[in-house]
């Protein structure tokens, strides 16, 4: 006896496994056991199962364990018509899949070359500040030598002035009188009154 078709018979009529154990006359599992095939009802407790659901004995106690009698034609055709919508499904999903990402591909690789391009105006703008900079600090260090340059020549010239300032004056100290050397502070021989 299969399992199998007490549980269509039971469910055919719209029992519960409970209220089907109670019409039987046995416990909830002892109709699990039967349906699952671990265990079979003995003669008796078929007969009643038999007269219950409304099928002859012959029928419930076959030996046929295949549930594949069970499946009439149009519930083949209704498993098949479901496979096929399922299998529809699928591949309405894929083919969506691929356009958001074919979309998103699209819009990946234009936002890229948008970031490429901007990338590159910055990079010619900051090559355009470096040699605007470069050519500053280029232009200030030609200044600052130019200054080195005049600041050291007026020095320099300063210098010639004052030497030859003090060479006129030491000049001008000692020969401008003709009378040879002046000493500071001594009186000269001509100035010294010995009282003669």
């Amino acid at each position: 006896m299969s399992g199998l078709r007490i549980k269509k018979y039971r469910t055919e009529k719209c029992y519960s496994q409970k209220q089907f154990a109670s019409i039987v006359g046995v416990s909830t599992r002892t109709i699990v056991r039967w349906e699952q095939n671990e265990t079979k009802p003995n003669p008796e407790e078929a007969e009643r199962i038999a007269a219950i659901i409304g099928v002859t004995a012959e029928d419930l106690l076959s030996d046929t364990d295949s549930g594949e009698e069970f499946i009439t034609t149009d519930d083949k055709i209704t498993v098949l018509d479901r496979i096929s919508e399922n299998v529809n499904n699928l591949v309405t999903g894929q083919e969506t899949i691929n356009e958001s990402l074919s979309s998103n591909r699209d819009i990946y690789i234009q936002r890229q070359d948008e970031l490429i391009s901007e990338l590159k105006s910055q990079n010619v703008d900051l090559m355009s500040r470096i040699q605007t900079y470069e050519k500053a600090l280029d232009t200030s260090k030609s200044e600052l030598r130019h200054k080195r340059i005049r600041t050291i020549a007026v020095v320099i010239t300063c210098l010639i002035i004052l030497i030859i300032a003090i060479f006129t004056w030491i000049y001008w100290l000692n020969d401008g009188l003709k009378e040879g050397p002046i000493e500071m502070g001594t009186p000269s021989y001509s100035e010294v009154d010995d009282g003669k």
